[in-house]
């Protein structure tokens, strides 16, 4: 069987199922996955140490192998400190031991196809036969098709923030900035840009770590992730929709019709989930646009869900006072000797209210326009070309199958792109349920390509 080379770019869940199917798929596959961490399949999400810092999925949908849906809650049984159930929501650490395993017993398995550089990957460029890729050691690559799985972005950087404060040590970017989450001190009033998971995250972390003063959480309409719970049999019907409103009256009416012989909202959002996909793909640029612009923070809340442990504790904390939640916008955000000043002009009013922070992070979700990002290898790829921005400016232009479109609008046969790096194109890719599928079917794809094509390394 020829041999053929796939370079990976990203250790984290995406990348280590695809270095994973690849390997196991054909004997002719060699993978070189780039990733500066020292373990795969951790990645961002699951390098976390917090105990508190729990799965949003229950544990038996969160098998990393699509043909095997028992597999994670096997795992947990052999592996773990119990006892965990189905229905669990398991530490987001375990599950980073989880994908750690499969990346060792795929290794084990493969050992002489299997590489892990311990880089960034700082450019490529398509030659004869491939795809060179410079590294940040010094190491150059030469693979027959390269797969960008670099996970979720940074946070956008936020509006109206000062030099003084963005310079200071009291500014973080993103909850997952070195320190970010561990107060300074103790008693410091900690205020945090956003509401969503990362917030959420946010909260638990700094509490992990010894905080126990204030917290504020700001977002424009004040909206917190709702909670998982337990459900009968969802709905039987779907939405069907063209448009924005078209797609929210028929989910209001579907909601409707479960609430009302005493059902849960949660299965009609659940049941949608398979669709969700279609549906977005259903909908022209413009209503996608509309979407993202309206519906989106509310779509997010809703599908987004944190585990009931979670909501019980961020309920506790906010019953006591110690978090605190503000809707509006931030002003111009500067810094003092002793804090950071964030005046927030709250929503619906024309009240101003003044927060003096001990630090702010930055949780307001990750940055989906490219062309921002200060990722070298995604601008060595934007500068040729290879890789356009989705025309919403989310995420980039892919194929069915996660094939770059370049700038002539021409699938690449050799770069692919896997998990959020399709969002735009796909509105459901961050997510295991998600990424496993498509994790399998790009590395059949790509054996299927090569196998059949006689490839055989060149360089």
């Amino acid at each position: 069987m020829p041999n053929f080379t796939v370079a990976i770019v990203g250790g984290g869940a995406s990348g280590t199922l695809a270095a994973s199917v690849l390997t196991k798929r054909s004997d002719g596959a060699h993978v070189v996955i780039i990733e500066p961490r020292e373990q795969l399949g951790r990645g961002v999400a699951y390098s976390t140490e917090c105990p508190k810092h729990l799965l949003n999925v229950p544990a038996g949908k969160m098998s990393a192998l699509p043909d095997l849906p028992d597999h994670f809650v096997r795992w947990l049984a052999t592996h773990a400190e119990g006892p965990f159930r189905p229905a669990s929501f398991v530490p987001r650490s375990i599950y980073g031991e989880y994908l750690n395993t499969i990346a060792a017993e795929a290794q084990a398995a493969a050992p002489y196809r299997w590489r892990h550089v311990k880089a960034l990957a700082l450019e490529a460029r398509e030659e004869a036969g491939g795809i060179r890729i410079a590294c940040s050691n010094g190491d150059t690559i030469f693979a027959n098709a390269l797969v960008v799985a670099s996970g979720n972005a940074s946070p956008a950087a936020w509006p109206r923030v000062s030099s003084d404060a963005q310079r200071s040590l009291r500014f973080f970017n993103s909850a997952w900035d070195q320190g970010a989450i561990v107060p300074g001190s103790p008693d410091e009033t900690v205020l945090l840009l956003g509401m969503g998971l990362t917030a959420v995250d946010a909260v638990f972390g700094l509490r992990f770590n010894g905080h126990r003063g204030a917290i504020y959480m700001v977002s424009r309409r004040g909206l917190l992730p709702h909670e998982h719970r337990v459900f009968d049999t969802p709905p039987s019907t779907c939405p069907e929709a063209h448009t924005v409103s078209e797609l929210m009256d028929s989910v209001r009416t579907l909601v409707r019709d479960v609430q009302q012989p005493g059902g849960n909202w949660r299965a009609v959002i659940d049941n949608v989930r398979p669709r969700t996909n279609a549906l977005w793909k259903a909908l022209s640029v413009e209503e996608q646009r509309r979407f993202m612009r309206h519906a989106l923070p509310f779509w997010n809340v809703h599908r987004h869900r944190i585990a009931p442990e979670a909501a019980k504790d961020m309920a506790e904390l906010m019953a006591a006072g110690t978090v605190r939640m503000l809707a509006g916008r931030t002003l111009d955000i500067t810094a003092s000797a002793s804090s950071l000043s964030v005046p927030v002009k709250v929503r619906g009013s024309a009240e101003i209210v003044t927060v003096e922070a001990g630090r702010v992070i930055n949780c307001s979700g990750p940055q989906h326009d490219f062309r921002k990002l200060s990722n070298p290898l995604i601008q060595s790829l934007l500068a040729q070309g290879l890789m356009v921005p989705n025309p919403l400016d989310i995420g980039v232009r892919v194929a069915e199958s996660g094939a770059f479109i370049d700038a002539e609008g021409t699938a690449s046969n050799r770069l692919f792109a896997l998990g959020p790096a399709r969002f735009g194109t796909l509105i459901e890719t961050t997510a295991i349920p998600e990424i496993r599928v498509q994790a399998t079917e790009l590395a059949e794809l790509l054996c299927a390509t090569f196998d059949s094509a006689g490839v055989r390394l060149a360089g």
